[in-house]
């Protein structure tokens, strides 16, 4: 979003991140009114950009990550290219790249050469594991952050391996970068100074783990996956429900629940039993309670069994599938899915940012950039080059 009321209007990001946490961090930014121009080049597309091995369109994960920016195209392999994103890193706030460690100093875009062309430079780092440390210059993808992090080897089943985590872990990186970049304009606005961001998604991991950890340095006692149940509730999983791939998620907190829930199953027989009598007892014969559960909820749609707990009280809620969470319609109502128009390609719904500012709105409202869409714009508009040399450089495949 573009607007003067937006809360980073006026706040210009050079957007040099591939594939997809760091996109992603992008996307929030321009989705907050930040002027984002994604640098890219044909003679090495985004990964997400390239068609599908076995579908042949590319993929819808650019369009997820990529929307409300602007798209240049430079093949920073040749000098004059270098020249040009060096112009633009001079009339950015923020630069944003998540390549692996070492790769911008090989490019000339390094943290030290920017900070030369642009002393209170505010530099974005998104990695697997930081720019410093013994394995700052492993490769790392989505599933691997979770493992690295601890997270995967608590997620799954007892019986099961470790879960990977994937988008989720990509995704969380790119809202930690964004975060980072706001309280980075923040200093600069408060101190009048540049510094760099350094955030590897396997310290985010690594983040969440505190309970684990805590646990392990206070009672000598590691973590044990436990599928979705809880280390105090029960019950608390997804059970079954009538129809074709149906579920819902249930989670009891205390005892004045456990007796709401038995009111809204009808006070059956087995839930008055000596071994369901309080919390402990439930959690201790959860494998039993579980199957009684299941018994009833599979006899009912997830709606009628959310609609059923949440009148008695009970956190309760269908597991929604892509095509139902479209249809939901308290997100409808929250205007989750806006319609985003296009002058040639119609309409297309978009993924809304996940806040509401009540005097700021943010907003996804522009349509995902063609490859190059924006060079005249940025070239010849912001840094005010002729168009017969913006013309020159693109046959020389410079802007390219």
């Amino acid at each position: 979003m573009t607007t003067n009321t937006a809360p980073l209007s006026g706040v210009r990001v050079a957007d040099f991140s591939v594939h997809a946490a760091g996109p992603f961090a992008g996307m929030i930014l321009a989705s907050l009114g930040a002027d984002v121009i994604k640098v890219e080049s044909a003679a090495r597309l985004d990964i997400t950009r390239r068609p599908h091995a076995m579908y042949g369109k590319p993929p819808s994960s650019f369009e997820q990550v990529n929307a409300c920016k602007r798209s240049v195209t430079l093949n920073l392999k040749e000098p004059r290219a270098l020249e040009l994103a060096y112009d633009l890193v001079r009339i950015s706030d923020v630069v944003l790249e998540n390549f692996r460690p070492g790769v911008m100093d090989r490019l000339g875009l390094g943290y030290p050469q920017l900070r030369e062309i642009k002393p209170d430079v505010i530099m974005v780092s998104l990695s697997s594991n930081g720019q410093t440390g013994p394995e700052a210059r492993y490769a790392g993808y989505a599933p691997m952050f979770a493992a690295l992090g601890g997270l995967g080897y608590v997620t799954g089943y007892p019986d099961g391996p470790p879960v990977e985590l994937r988008h989720a872990m990509d995704h969380t990186g790119g809202m930690m970068a964004a975060f980072s970049a706001v309280a980075a304009l923040c200093a600069h606005r408060s101190h009048q100074i540049g510094q760099r961001a350094d955030v590897a998604v396997r310290d985010i991991a690594t983040a969440f783990m505190g309970h684990a950890l805590m646990d392990i340095t206070m009672n000598q006692r590691d973590a044990v996956r436990q599928g979705n149940r809880d280390d105090a509730m029960a019950p608390h999983g997804v059970f079954p429900c009538r129809g074709d791939d149906a579920w819902v998620t249930i989670a009891v907190g205390g005892d004045s629940e456990w007796r709401a829930l038995k009111g809204a199953m009808g006070n059956p027989a087995w839930a008055d039993a000596d071994d369901y009598g309080d919390a402990f007892l439930r959690w201790r014969n959860q494998d039993a309670l579980e199957q009684h559960l299941s018994e009833w909820t599979r006899n009912l749609t997830a709606e009628s069994v959310t609609g059923l707990l949440q009148a008695a009280g009970i956190a309760a809620f269908p597991s929604l599938s892509a095509d139902q969470l479209l249809d939901d319609p308290h997100l409808t109502e929250r205007n989750a899915f806006p319609v985003v128009t296009h002058v040639t390609k119609g309409e297309q719904r978009a993924v809304a940012p996940p806040w509401r500012f009540s005097r700021t709105p943010a907003a996804v409202d522009r349509w995902t950039p063609d490859l190059g869409e924006h060079n005249r714009e940025v070239f010849c508009g912001l840094l005010g080059m002729d168009e017969a040399e913006l013309n020159n450089l693109q046959e020389a495949q410079v802007v390219w």
